[in-house]
């Protein structure tokens, strides 16, 4: 039988500290993916010709992320 090496007897809740910081972490990772993937050409930037500097691929705001692709 397997068993974890601790127990967690709470959760994290929206609200915690912890969970803004886990947000962020998280948040920032993808962001870091979605422009690798737009430099190696897997993405491209839209309403290019609404947003000075070339348009987005995605819209973070608090722990909401839109991303943007082409239908």
């Amino acid at each position: 039988e397997v068993r974890p090496f601790f127990r967690s007897f709470t959760r994290v809740k929206q609200g915690d500290l912890i969970y803004l910081l886990l947000v962020n972490l998280v948040v920032d990772a993808l962001a870091c993916i979605l422009d690798k993937a737009r430099m190696a050409g897997h993405l491209s930037r839209l309403v290019h010709h609404l947003i000075p500097g070339g348009g987005v691929t995605h819209i973070q705001y608090a722990d909401d992320t839109m991303i943007m692709v082409e239908g």
